[in-house]
């Protein structure tokens, strides 16, 4: 990796680095509630989900869109850069980015259910795998991002990824094999569990590595 691509993947730091710590106080912040009780549970749980879903549009659309709006792409492609290195610095730049407040928030919801005397060990699982597809519906934002410049396309992008989470939360968290161990004392990681990870894996490294085979080999990025 050289320095301009060093340079450029930093400067997605720079640029979003109010939007990362925002969102990364605003999901601790819903942690807490979280730790109040039962009832504020379910509210501080949304707000964790809600900024986190939240953070991964917003940060793909602003630092792809607004590049397109702005005219600073043609800046950027006037760099000694090829097509290809645009794209590997977009992925790798705002994975980094949304990976620091998904890690922080993520590690957090799970020590949160393992210190709570009054939550049950058996909802580990189901929140790794929460965390999982959080981290998978992004990679499907960034991708779909970087592959359309069309603004009705991205907003049928956001809608579909928003409705995604209502959709895993309803039929994952109702699947039987893990539906009956979310109130257990212990964790159960059973054959369900390591299936739903390998779905979320596999999207992951679908979405990440379709830009290099796609929107790479464009030559209009506009």
């Amino acid at each position: 990796m050289n320095m301009l691509t060093r340079k450029l993947i930093a400067k997605e730091f720079y640029l979003n680095r109010w939007l990362i710590a925002g969102s990364t106080l605003a999901g601790l912040a819903g942690l807490l509630i979280a730790a109040e009780g039962e009832v504020r549970f379910n509210i501080g749980m949304l707000t964790w989900l809600t900024t986190i879903v939240a953070f991964g549009v917003v940060l793909a659309m602003l630092s792809i869109g607004n590049e397109r709006k702005e005219r600073t792409l043609q800046f950027v492609l006037s760099l000694p850069l090829a097509h290809g290195d645009y794209v590997r610095i977009k992925v790798i730049g705002l994975l980094l980015c949304f990976l620091v407040p998904w890690a922080i928030l993520s590690a957090g919801a799970v020590t949160l259910i393992s210190v709570m005397p009054n939550l049950p060990d058996g909802l580990l699982p189901f929140a790794v795998l929460l965390c999982g597809f959080c981290l998978a519906n992004y990679s499907v934002v960034l991708c779909g991002a970087l592959h359309t410049a069309t603004e009705g396309l991205i907003t049928i992008l956001i809608i579909v990824t928003n409705m995604n989470v209502t959709l895993f939360i309803f039929m994952v968290g109702a699947l039987p094999s893990l539906n009956s161990h979310l109130r257990a004392p212990a964790p159960v990681w059973n054959s369900t569990f390591w299936t739903v990870l390998a779905v979320e894996l596999a999207t992951l490294v679908i979405t990440l590595s379709l830009p290099y085979f796609v929107a790479a080999r464009r030559r209009d990025f506009n």
